[in-house]
Formats: structure tokens, C-alpha cells, sequence
């Protein structure tokens, strides 16, 4: 695909996004595994991913919280 572009605007920049790239490993693997892809154009990668992590470790913290006598509290 890379290729195609070039052929048509060799001023092209082409970037990888989306897809199965939802970490920056994910984004180091693919750009040390193509020619020409010249960076990554994150979008929800970097900004939902990563609070859904935050909220998800955020609500087991307060399902742990527990009572005096050991029940939950939550």
C-alpha cells in the first residue's frame, strides 16, 4: 500500500494507526518490521486505552475495600 502512494505522490507520508495497535510495543513492531512507514498516529491508543486500564484498576481497589469485620464494603 506504502508503495502504491509513493508511486502516485512520492511526497506522501505514510504512518501506522489503528487496528491491533493498541500499545507502543505494538506500534514498535510493526515500524521495525516495514520499510517507508515513517511513524504512528495515535488516537484512542493513547487517550481511551489506557483510562479504561486506570478505571478498570481503579474500581478492583474499591471492590476490595472491606468493613471492619471483613465484609465487603463495596
Amino acid at each position: 500500500m506504502r508503495d502504491a502512494a509513493v508511486a502516485v505522490n512520492p511526497d506522501v507520508m505514510v504512518l501506522c494507526h489503528g487496528g491491533p495497535i493498541a500499545e507502543p510495543g505494538d506500534a514498535q513492531y510493526v515500524l521495525s518490521r516495514t520499510r517507508g512507514v515513517v511513524g504512528f498516529f495515535g488516537a484512542s491508543s493513547i487517550e481511551r486505552l489506557p483510562t479504561e486500564t486506570g478505571i478498570r484498576r481503579q474500581t478492583e481497589a474499591f471492590k476490595a475495600v472491606t468493613l471492619p469485620d471483613g465484609s465487603p464494603g463495596a
